[in-house]
């Protein structure tokens, strides 16, 4: 029976050695010192003489290897340091790890090196990439499906005097709607909110339904948070298209600021027609927007009115 009285030294270099992870030791150098049976063999090393003794950093590819090196120094001033890179195997094999990189101490306290552990996350990469790829088809495909669209207005209105400004009109919004569309699965998603969110909410402006976006603060934030604005503004305009002021006529204002560590969003409708308890949606659609939120560690409130509703959201203030 494992106790904590047989957690010995050479206890705990047995377990480092069958751990199913790459575990390396390595000096204050960077040199590796010890890697792992098992980090051998998915490093497809046939001979541990083969990098023992060798800068670890050397066996990085070159776009990667920055990464290595900058590890270490951060490392060696206390901090657990964690990042995924690209490495392939001595053999060629194309891997990408999952890497944790803390400083070693001796008996005494003194520095000592360095323990990288890391973990191959290859089939999880494969797996992210094969969903970017989807989702660059599905943004070019949705393009198509709107310029398509557009063509077709226009060509059927030419020569008919107001239908063909009609069309013109509409295929010009099309791709307004396309390009806004498009950001909820792209890298395109603009930074800065003063621009994202214009980005995503004027294509649905028009004159039954004002859409202003006179508060937004010039902050930027992270991909990650430009995409969960992205998907519940998309959503908040599917609904009001459905039920509210997109559908009945009315206004829409979308405000952004900054409160505290928090960064806050609000989406005001006032619809022309009043708000009963039965012609207020589902949830369906506001429960998803609180699914989005929460993923990003915000919140989402709704506020009923008596002709609309006032969504709040909010996320932790990226630095």
């Amino acid at each position: 029976m494992l106790s904590s009285a047989a957690l010995s030294a050479e206890a705990l270099s047995n377990v480092l050695a069958q751990s199913v992870d790459c575990v390396k030791l390595i000096d204050l150098e960077g040199t590796v010192q010890w890697m792992n049976p098992n980090g051998l063999c998915a490093m497809e090393i046939d001979d541990s003489a083969a990098v023992c003794g060798l800068p670890w950093a050397t066996f990085w590819p070159d776009d990667t290897r920055q990464q290595v090196l900058d590890a270490l120094p951060s490392a060696s001033l206390g901090n657990v340091v964690r990042f995924d890179a690209f490495c392939p195997t001595m053999k060629g094999s194309q891997r990408w790890w999952n890497v944790t990189v803390t400083a070693v101490k001796d008996i005494d306290g003194a520095p000592a090196g360095f323990l990288a552990i890391s973990r191959d996350i290859t089939e999880v990469e494969l797996q992210r990439q094969a969903l970017r790829i989807a989702a660059e088809e599905m943004r070019h495909r949705l393009r198509n499906t709107y310029a398509m669209i557009g063509s077709l207005m226009v060509g059927f209105g030419r020569g008919h005097g107001v239908v063909e400004t009609f069309a013109k009109e509409m295929q010009s919004r099309l791709i307004a709607l396309s390009a806004a569309q498009s950001l909820f699965v792209s890298g395109d998603a603009p930074g800065d909110l003063s621009v994202l969110i214009p980005a995503l909410v004027q294509p649905f402006d028009m004159p039954s339904c004002r859409i202003t976006t006179g508060q937004i603060a010039n902050h930027a934030v992270s991909r990650e948070q430009a995409d969960a604005i992205a998907l519940v503004l998309g959503e908040l305009a599917v609904n009001s298209a459905k039920h509210g002021a997109l559908l009945q006529g009315g206004t829409i204002d979308v405000s952004a600021h900054i409160q505290g560590e928090r960064l806050k969003v609000v989406w005001k409708e006032d619809s022309a027609v009043p708000v009963s308890g039965q012609s207020r949606p589902g949830g369906q659609g506001l429960n998803l927007v609180t699914r989005i939120v929460k993923a990003r560690d915000g919140t989402a409130s709704v506020d009923w009115l008596s002709h609309g509703l006032v969504v709040t959201f909010d996320f932790p203030r990226d630095e």
